[in-house]
This record gives structure tokens, sequence and C-alpha cells, in this order.
């Protein structure tokens, strides 16, 4: 880390058995012949919360934040299944795959991790969140009727589930091979006993 500031974001990371799914729903959408610039495996992830460059002292904060927002939140499931993009299927710039159970979950921890986040003196997300793991981006806007189709046939693909036991807050280096994800810390979820 140098001390010029940080690309900071926190999110949840993707098991690995489901980076082998995702890769098995690329291979069939490459399949389609569709130009896409996938994500690596390696980062793979559900963003619930984006900074930024930001200070050291802000980094700081960012943790404190993260371990405060997990205090509450206790483990549990999440199961991906279907496939969209953002804006539209008409005119996708990024492709996802959905959270089909424990979408509401995974949306109050970004949604504690934005007030604890604003208790630090970080401005709110103005976006409501949207539970989703990005899988590409488009490198080809304007030709999208391949990809529109092989979507459509990809809709309600179940893709598998996962527990969700910690929140990663990330450091991102940006390079020309790609984005290389360095974790800061890894913040457990509380188990809870019964």
């Amino acid at each position: 880390m140098n001390d010029a500031g940080h690309r900071i974001f926190i999110a949840v990371p993707l098991d690995p058995v489901l980076r082998s799914a995702v890769a098995a729903l690329e291979r069939q959408l490459e399949g389609a012949g569709i130009v896409l610039r996938w994500i690596k495996p390696e980062n793979l992830h559900f963003t619930l919360r984006f900074l930024g460059q930001i200070s050291p002292a802000q980094l700081s904060r960012a943790r404190r934040a993260a371990r405060e927002a997990v205090e509450s939140t206790g483990e549990f499931r999440i199961r991906l299944a279907g496939l969209g993009a953002f804006p539209s299927t008409r005119r996708p710039q990024v492709v996802w795959v959905g959270v089909r159970e424990g979408a509401e979950q995974l949306k109050d921890l970004a949604e504690r991790l934005d007030d604890a986040l604003a208790r630090q003196r970080f401005p709110k997300e103005p976006r409501s969140f949207q539970a989703h793991l990005t899988i590409a981006r488009i490198k080809e806007p304007g030709r999208s009727a391949s990809l529109e189709a092989a979507m459509a046939s990809l809709v309600g693909v179940d893709v598998g589930e996962q527990a969700v036991t910690s929140v990663i807050v990330m450091e991102s280096h940006l390079r020309p091979s790609g984005a290389l994800h360095v974790p800061v810390e890894e913040v457990p979820l509380p188990t809870h006993e019964k």
C-alpha cells in the first residue's frame, strides 16, 4: 500500500466452487460468439460499496466501519441464479448473475455498511443496492443481438449457492493486464450459535 492513497471497495468474496460455475456460464456465452471482457475469476465478488481513491486515514475509518457493519449480522447463505445486464439486455454494458436467495440479507448488509461508513464521515451511497455479481463488461455495446438471445436462454440458470461468512476491505490496483485486488482486511461475520 502506498501513502498517496488507496483505491478501495468493500465486498463479499465469491466461493471458489462458484467461480468454476461462473466460468462454465462464460464458456456458454462465448460459444454464442459474444465478445466480452470477462472479470478474472479471482476478482469475482459482490461489491457492497465502492469508495474510490481515499487517504490512509480514511482507509482506517473504512476498516472500522466494515467491522461495525457486521457486528449484528450473522452468517447467511445466498443462491446465484439467472443472468441479466445493466442497463438492459437490449443495450448491455455489464453482464451479471443474479442473487435468487439471500438478496435481502445482502442488501441489509450493504445498508448497514453504508450507515457505518456515514458515521465515519463518508457520504451516503445515492443509489439503492442491487444484489448481483458482475461477470463481464461489453467490449462492443452496439452488437448485442446474439448476447440478448444467449442471455434469454440462460435467464433462469441456477449457478449454485454459498455461505456469506465475511466481508473484505479490498484495495484495487489498476494495471494494463486488468485490476489486481489485494485484501486489506477480512472481517468475519459472527456465527450465531443456537
